[in-house]
């Protein structure tokens, strides 16, 4: 009696190492998935034509500075730019800001993260329980002469207190 199981065996055992080598997109209803990072950022993206956001926030009482992360640049003419950081508060018609600093990444296609001592002035405008405090980031031109051209896009996460 002929035994065939053998070169059976030897096929059954290919075809699952090449099963176990062949990558597989993740299918993101699969609850078996982890959740995608990007829902999970909470943050601003500024551009050329859209410089300026304002955020609401709620900072905590003491902070003394504010950092800041440019989580994405996307800029393939590396073009210098600045982001500028204001305190803007609200209330009853009543309106005022005040500058918290600003940051350049260098090279200007460089993520990362920046850390603003908060001067006294803003640290009174986080003192206050009347009205709305925005945060008002703005991306600016490094020279005045230069403005801001198409494609820039700057993602910033949110941002921190300490």
């Amino acid at each position: 009696m002929k035994r065939n199981g053998l070169p059976i065996f030897f096929l059954c055992i290919a075809g699952l190492a090449a099963c176990a080598g062949e990558t597989r997109p993740t299918d993101p209803k699969d609850p078996g998935d982890p959740p995608s990072q990007p829902d999970q950022m909470h943050g601003v993206t500024l551009t050329a034509a859209a410089p300026r956001q304002d955020v609401t926030i709620a900072p905590p009482a003491g902070a003394t500075t504010l950092s800041l992360t440019m989580a994405t640049i996307d800029n393939p003419s590396s073009q210098a730019f600045s982001l500028a950081a204001t305190l803007a508060w609200t209330s009853a018609g009543n309106a005022a800001e005040e500058t918290i600093g600003t940051v350049s990444p260098y090279p200007a296609t460089q993520p990362g993260s920046f850390v603003l001592t908060l001067p006294e002035a803003a640290r009174k405008f986080l003192s206050r329980t009347d009205g709305q405090l925005s945060l008002r980031l703005t991306l600016q031109p490094i020279a005045a002469d230069r403005p801001l051209a198409d494609p820039l896009r700057v993602t910033i996460g949110e941002p921190a207190w300490h």
